[in-house]
């Protein structure tokens, strides 16, 4: 196989190439809170405490619903990379206002 210069692992956007990325890699060890938490189910499978009449093995599991969807997106927001504020574009837009040009887009397959 030959390696491009545009290979699928390089951002598109020229902008998203110079952003700013502190590495966070250890961060997606979170996600998998949620699958150890809802797996392990000897840990949850009784029916004290309740909480408004519903047992423990129930909300448990619902309040890692919520937990995993919080989790996500601290995991999202904090390694997905930003642009570094440029003067007059408000400091920090990650997304821009223009499309590419079309030297600047991804090749069609």
């Amino acid at each position: 196989m030959h390696t491009s210069e545009n290979s699928t692992n390089r951002p598109i956007d020229p902008q998203t190439a110079r952003a700013a990325r502190p590495v966070h890699r250890w961060l997606y060890v979170l996600l998998l809170a949620p699958f150890v938490g809802t797996l392990w189910v000897s840990t949850y499978a009784h029916e004290s405490p309740r909480l408004f009449g519903f047992p423990f093995f129930y909300w448990y599991q619902l309040a890692w619903v919520f937990a995993a969807s919080g989790i996500t997106v601290l995991v999202y927001l904090l390694t997905t990379p930003r642009r570094r504020g440029e003067q007059g574009d408000g400091g920090g837009a990650v997304y821009p206002s223009t499309p590419a040009p079309a030297d600047e887009r991804s090749r069609q397959r």
